[in-house]
């Protein structure tokens, strides 16, 4: 089986229904028994790294299959592309958001998520502000109830390269996502998780509007994965040659022992690493 993030089994362990990545065990009966869950975010380049070919795809199946994430947060994704992994991945529900552009064999282009849950509902989708003109970026979300979880909203987007775009675009993100913290109109208050490319590094101020108060001059709620405590904006977890601009940013006190790590693509499929998450879920 190809696995598209690095996973790799210890030699001289017997596996019963669980896999090692790279140092981080998650259970598959499982999480559930342990509470202990796995969340992925990945820019997977379906266009310009792989033409909106399909063998991205089923490495990226392949991984899901056996890590068996909650929830799953993607970037350059072309339709097809989705299509294919949602009727190939039975337990999991999503949604595809097109950007605007297609990709070169013709599909939509655009971000994506899928959730390993009975049914998603849309919370919304939105576009951001473009002060360059340049392509369009959105952000979109999903609420589902996943199995031993609870109420969920994910979240997806992907932030502007050109530097005059990502400080509006990142502020509109906090200003839609956060309040999506508070209880909806069946009185629950869900957990929120927002996975992106942000193409910017952790200790960019024009990120402060998602770092909760906690770290180095955050202005927003959340706490992102990859930082190394509360205190840091850890410039690690490198998502993108030797940068970090992959994120999954939690709401407070929903997750406890959360951890992220960063895995390299098998035949340079992408020329992103997906940054798998760990986290327990608290009620």
């Amino acid at each position: 089986m190809r696995l598209l993030r690095g996973f790799r089994l210890r030699a001289g362990v017997v596996v019963v229904a669980m896999v090692v990545l790279v140092g981080v065990a998650v259970t598959d009966v499982s999480v559930a028994a342990a509470g202990r869950q796995t969340y992925l975010q990945l820019n997977m380049c379906g266009n310009a790294c792989n033409a909106g070919g399909l063998a991205v795809v089923r490495n990226l199946r392949d991984s899901i299959t056996t890590a068996r994430p909650v929830a799953v947060t993607l970037n350059e994704v072309c339709e097809n592309q989705f299509d294919w992994l949602r009727g190939d991945l039975p337990g999991y529900r999503g949604r595809f958001d097109p950007t605007g552009p297609t990709c070169v064999n013709g599909a939509h282009y655009g971000n994506a998520i899928l959730v390993r849950a009975p049914e998603v509902e849309l919370v919304g989708s939105w576009p951001l502000p473009s002060p360059t003109g340049g392509e369009p970026r959105r952000l979109m979300c999903l609420r589902a109830n996943p199995p031993h979880t609870g109420a969920l909203v994910v979240c997806g987007t992907h932030i502007s390269y050109a530097a005059a775009d990502i400080g509006p675009q990142v502020a509109a993100v906090s200003r839609i996502v956060q309040p999506l913290e508070a209880p909806g109109p069946d009185g629950v208050q869900p957990a929120v998780l927002l996975g992106g490319d942000f193409n910017s590094m952790p200790t960019d101020s024009r990120l402060n509007p998602m770092y909760g108060a906690c770290y180095a001059s955050g202005t927003g709620t959340f706490e992102e994965a990859g930082a190394a405590g509360c205190t840091s904006r850890s410039t690690g977890t490198a998502t993108f040659g030797n940068r970090k601009i992959d994120y999954i940013f939690l709401s407070p006190d929903r997750w406890s022992g959360v951890h992220a790590e960063a895995y390299d693509a098998v035949s340079g499929l992408s020329d992103h690493k997906g940054l798998w998450a760990t986290a327990t879920p608290v009620s």
